[in-house]
């Protein structure tokens, strides 16, 4: 009986951590010059926070329609009470789908519109530059003092390229574009770029492509997929980062 009972609370608490209605709050506990970006595990499309020491907080994308409820459960989770800034890196719907949401419920400063090149910093240390717009979609370097993110938004021939010509040896992580689902980035833009971390996140429905999988993995490329480790955050100082999952 006693087992039995046993059983069944363990079988409980897995379930909670699972379907994440009962999960801790989770303190970053962020000091001065500290940041977290945190990739979030929405059910269907793409949404990150930059959450900076000082407080400010920056959204990139809104993930799909029909995710609000999930955003707003994460957000709760990481203490998110203010979102000063809201970036938009392509007019899709698993990108934009809860921008109405977010802009009654948080009314945070929106940043859609960009020009190649011409550097955005939001706040000190943090550099946003456009390297590549095209069909409403932004690809771009972020970096925050050593840590550069590169957030792809394009997968194509076109967009490797243009960024092969560009001094990009210096990117720890790379967010693939388009969920992973096209065999794209390949292997020469891979040696280029030379990331230590891939990040991909989930469209429902779909899953990545395993040709790209298979290429990351040969590049001995830590991948972390949010359908698989779910919420993925980073943290860093201006001279190291340590990735982290929940």
């Amino acid at each position: 009986m006693l087992w039995a009972l046993l059983f069944l609370l363990l079988n409980s608490l897995m379930h909670l951590s699972v379907t994440g209605e009962h999960i801790q709050k989770i303190d970053m506990m962020l000091e001065e010059e500290e940041m977290a970006i945190i990739f979030l595990p929405l059910s269907n499309g793409e949404a990150t926070l930059f959450k900076h020491a000082s407080g400010k907080t920056i959204l990139f994308n809104t993930g799909a329609p029909h995710t609000e409820r999930e955003l707003k459960r994460w957000f709760e989770h990481f203490h998110i009470t203010e979102i000063d800034e809201l970036i938009l890196t392509s007019d899709d719907e698993e990108y934009v789908g809860n921008v109405e949401w977010i802009e009654q419920t948080y009314g945070p400063k929106i940043v859609n519109e960009w020009e190649e090149q011409k550097v955005y910093e939001p706040f000190p240390y943090f550099r946003m530059q456009p390297l590549y717009i095209a069909h409403g979609d932004v690809t771009m370097s972020l970096q925050y003092g050593q840590l550069r993110l590169l957030y792809m938004a394009h997968a194509d021939n076109d967009v490797e390229r243009k960024l092969m010509t560009m001094p990009l040896s210096d990117v720890n992580i790379l967010k693939i574009a388009h969920f992973g689902l096209n065999d794209y980035p390949r292997t020469s833009f891979l040696k280029h770029v030379d990331p230590q971390v891939a990040i991909i996140f989930k469209k429902h429905g779909s899953w990545p492509n395993e040709r790209l999988l298979e290429r990351l993995y040969a590049a001995w490329i830590d991948c972390y997929e949010t359908s698989r480790f779910g919420v993925i955050a980073v943290k860093c100082n201006l001279n190291e980062y340590d990735v982290m999952t929940f």
